[in-house]
């Protein structure tokens, strides 16, 4: 679609979200505990791990390493 993505990190570390653990991890586990007879968002909960991923995975900027957000 020619569209570009920068995916910016805000307090949140780039491999928490790569691999959903963390706060990632914790938010999935508990969606899957109370969606878990509900197919249709079973499948939607499965194309946003797999979007987070592939986000996660473009370079982007980690703003941990910045300061207020300008460069130290």
């Amino acid at each position: 679609m020619d569209q570009t993505v920068l995916p910016v990190f805000y307090d949140v570390d780039p491999s928490d979200v790569r691999k959903q653990s963390g706060i990632f991890a914790e938010a999935f586990v508990e969606y899957e505990r109370e969606q878990r007879f509900n197919a249709e968002l079973m499948g939607k909960l499965q194309r946003w791990r797999q979007a987070l991923t592939d986000a996660a995975n473009l370079s982007g900027w980690d703003l941990r390493d910045v300061a207020n957000g300008k460069s130290f």
